[in-house]
């Protein structure tokens, strides 16, 4: 007997390990979300930090064009 052969038997089954593939996520999804859910606040400042930085460095470079332009 090859040790191929118990693992081609399972192929017949693949809808129905899409729906536990499709299981799993959906539970490591729930508790992601409630393991994070004590930082979110954490989260939302360092996105609204990595916004005010993205914002003063385009505005450093749009500066910097204009004088650049200019002379």
């Amino acid at each position: 007997m090859s040790l191929a052969a118990p693992w081609t038997s399972f192929s017949d089954y693949h809808y129905l390990y899409l729906a536990l593939a499709v299981v799993a996520v959906v539970v490591a999804v729930r508790a992601a979300r409630r393991a994070l859910a004590p930082i979110g606040p954490v989260v939302r400042a360092i996105a609204a930090v990595a916004g005010v930085a993205f914002a003063v460095g385009a505005a450093f470079v749009l500066v910097i064009a204009a004088v650049v332009s200019g002379s």
